[in-house]
């Protein structure tokens, strides 16, 4: 059988190489569609696993924390304890942003944790945990910053106190952990340039500046009456 095997092959040499070649390409894509879809799959739980959480509390009617916006009060958590079985609870926030790095900026998920809650990143493979309640973050090792260099997040800089390992978002981009109150303040305050817009925009509003009278919504104010039934 061998022989006779071996002789169809040289008798048939191209077709014999053109089947090899194609059934390795076949075997190829197949190992790497299995591998493309349990790496998805690692990642994903790799980001559940680091948060430790068990249940996700979102805004109504979203798809939760990673797939759209949420936004829930800051004192919800306490509600969730007096639930039977809710051991713990903590506030988090998730913010996608880009940060400027004399490398070049690095897209990042900006993550407000509270410290000893749920939300607070794993282990770590170099630093120490956040133990101030401002300025201070821990860094996953992919964003490429060093331990005690200072990172500037809008209007103010942090210190990298702590490194992180495979801390991903569910895009890819590497997670940066800082305070809760940072995180908010990185989210909702309004930088310099907007807050200059929003006042030239109220300085142009007709309904607040008439004709003739520029100043005029900052006197109306002043000397409009308070009335009370």
């Amino acid at each position: 059988m061998i022989n006779l095997a071996g002789r169809d092959i040289l008798h048939g040499w191209g077709k014999f190489v053109f089947t090899g070649v194609g059934l390795g390409l076949l075997i190829g894509v197949t190992l790497s569609m299995a591998g493309i879809y349990r790496g998805m799959v690692d990642d994903a739980k790799v980001l559940l696993g680091n948060v430790g959480a068990d249940l996700w509390v979102v805004q109504r009617d979203t798809l939760g924390p990673y797939a759209e916006p949420s936004n829930v009060r800051d004192d919800a958590h306490r509600a969730l304890l007096g639930i039977r079985g809710v051991a713990e609870a903590g506030n988090v926030t998730y913010l996608n942003m880009q940060i400027p790095h004399p490398r070049g900026d690095v897209r990042v998920m900006l993550v407000g944790f509270e410290p000893g809650r749920p939300g607070e990143p794993g282990q770590l493979v170099a630093g120490r945990p956040i133990t101030r309640s401002h300025y201070e973050a821990i860094a996953d090792e992919r964003t490429g910053f060093r331990l005690g260099e200072r990172i500037r997040i809008r209007r103010h800089e942090y210190t990298v106190v702590g490194l992180t390992r495979r801390t991903v978002s569910s895009g890819g981009d590497p997670m940066v952990f800082v305070p809760l109150q940072d995180a908010q303040e990185v989210q909702f305050l309004k930088d310099n340039d907007a807050l200059l817009n929003e006042r030239a925009r109220t300085a142009a509003n007709p309904a607040f500046n008439r004709p003739g009278c520029p100043d005029c919504s900052r006197r109306c104010r002043r000397a409009r009456p308070a009335a009370a039934r």
